[in-house]
């Protein structure tokens, strides 16, 4: 644990040195930035609607200088080079510009619905080695033309932790620490957390496992970065990943349950991302073995995974109704290298919720 603290400390050293007229719009003078904001059909102004998670708006930019935010961070975008434009719904404080100093904390998002515009030719520029900077940017990014117009598609979900009196809408500043008050707009949506019609429906927890005490806080922590879930996978507030069960039974301690869903764990500016999907538990008298697909390099995601046998599970006197954990001992070999030091020390224990969603 020390070594992983070690490289995801030095992590954290190194990004610390670092349409149409009738929609809404942020007010502009002409020839300066601004944006408009329409329904998921591109066309329909957004207006007074009110949205909820899951549904998705498509913002329209004009009038960005693809050639402006040259300084900020010097990670992920070297200086010198464009540093473009965050897209992002979210609550923010009313205090919330970077120019004026307003803290990170003051804007509150969510990955799905943050977007990055750069002109191809300062992505072009951003280094692929010895990390690969360039994928960092490409997860979120937009093309911002030479005429200075750009298209984003936000998906609206609600963030972990929103600061007080903050206000919902779609913003946009400058990317990557690069303070610009012309680029600092703000249009105002009408936003309600309660579920609505294109809201997915929460998976059912039926493997639920913090992978040991400490990876939550870790990756949050000393990494400054996130841990969060999709497609069947849920990280609580404790930092419990959960996963839902797709086929399988257990019949006097044997059987095979197939989960599925993904959790991704990252750093800041995903220096390292490692992902588990799909966990498979395979047990005969009680005991199991859990395997799951992971990433194949530090830094890769999602991009290419393959499934690998992650820890034993000893089933013996655990029940299917998550109120006896099982115990867990991670095996040798886990890969790759930085999730195998986040499995050095004792795995947490695993429930099972067979019997209940």
């Amino acid at each position: 644990m020390r070594r992983i603290l070690g490289i995801l400390t030095a992590t954290t050293a190194i990004a610390a040195v670092l349409a149409p007229a009738t929609a809404p719009s942020a007010t502009a003078a002409p020839g300066r930035a601004a944006v408009d904001v329409f329904l998921a059909d591109g066309a329909t102004p957004v207006g007074s609607t009110v949205l909820h998670p899951g549904d998705k708006l498509v913002v329209k930019g004009r009038g960005f200088d693809p050639a402006a935010n040259t300084s900020g961070f010097p990670l992920p975008v070297p200086p010198g080079v464009p540093h473009g434009t965050f897209i992002a719904f979210g609550a923010f404080a009313p205090h919330w510009k970077p120019s004026a100093g307003a803290p990170e904390a003051a804007r509150a998002t969510a990955r799905s619905g943050v977007q990055w515009a750069m002109a191809p030719s300062a992505l072009n520029r951003v280094p692929t080695a010895p990390f690969d900077f360039r994928r960092t940017i490409r997860q979120q990014w937009v093309p911002l033309h030479a005429n200075g117009t750009f298209t984003a598609k936000l998906t609206l979900s609600t963030p972990k932790s929103i600061p007080a009196n903050a206000r919902w809408g779609v913003y946009t500043y400058g990317g990557a620490g690069s303070d610009n008050p012309a680029q600092e707009l703000r249009i105002p949506v009408r936003y309600s957390t309660a579920p609505g019609p294109n809201t997915p429906a929460p998976p059912r927890r039926n493997l639920i496992w913090a992978y040991t005490p400490s990876f939550y806080r870790t990756v949050t922590g000393a990494a400054e970065g996130t841990v969060a879930g999709s497609d069947g996978a849920t990280v609580d507030k404790a930092g419990r990943m959960s996963f839902e069960l797709r086929s399988g039974s257990l019949r006097g301690g044997t059987g095979v349950l197939r989960f599925h869903g993904t959790v991704v764990a990252y750093t800041r500016f995903h220096l390292y991302e490692v992902a588990l999907a799909d966990p498979v538990l395979r047990v005969r008298g009680g005991h199991g073995v859990l395997s799951m697909r992971t990433s194949t390099t530090n830094m890769n995601g999602t991009d290419r995974l393959r499934r690998i046998d992650i820890a034993d599970i000893d089933l013996r006197g655990a029940g299917a109704d998550g109120k006896r954990a099982a115990r867990v001992a991670f095996r040798p070999g886990i890969s790759p290298e930085v999730l195998a030091l986040l499995s050095t020390g004792t795995a947490a224990p695993l429930d099972l919720r067979l019997s209940a969603g």
